[in-house]
């Protein structure tokens, strides 16, 4: 038992278990990335339809430029879903793929991406908490 406690980190091997897992979490990482790169191209075809709209049923300028940046919004949002998308899918495939081969640069490149995915993320979901505290901030004063 000592024995195992004492071993160091990068000389774990992987038993059926955890490569059934590994294998479930690429899976489902290729999952979120198809729908990623879905959500990521309708939110940019979104903002180009709001963006039509306001310039053709607009009465004016001020329809005009909040059709812009309704479109300019769209687009960073899509952009987003499209950048994580593309790290889901890599570490979906790259994990797949060094499970099959045995390849330990592969599983540690899969690794990565999975790691950029999630920080990713988290970056965001602080700024989005950061703006909702400033706006509950800016409501109340």
């Amino acid at each position: 038992m000592e024995q195992n406690q004492n071993t160091p980190l990068f000389s774990l091997n992987l038993d059926a278990q955890n490569s059934y897992t590994l294998r479930s979490m690429a899976s489902w990482a290729k999952v979120l990335g198809v729908v990623g790169l879905i959500m990521g191209i309708l939110c940019i075809l979104l903002g180009i339809l709001v963006q039509q709209a306001m310039n053709q049923y607009g009465g004016g300028l001020s329809t005009s430029v909040i059709g812009n940046w309704g479109m300019a919004f769209y687009v960073v949002v899509g952009l987003i879903f499209i950048v994580t998308s593309i790290f889901a899918l890599n570490a979906g495939n790259k994990i797949n793929a060094a499970l099959q081969a045995n390849d330990r640069a592969a599983l540690n490149s899969g690794f990565a991406n999975a790691r950029n995915y999630f920080a990713f993320w988290g970056v965001i979901i602080i700024l989005l908490l950061l703006l909702g505290l400033l706006s509950l901030l800016g409501s109340l004063g």
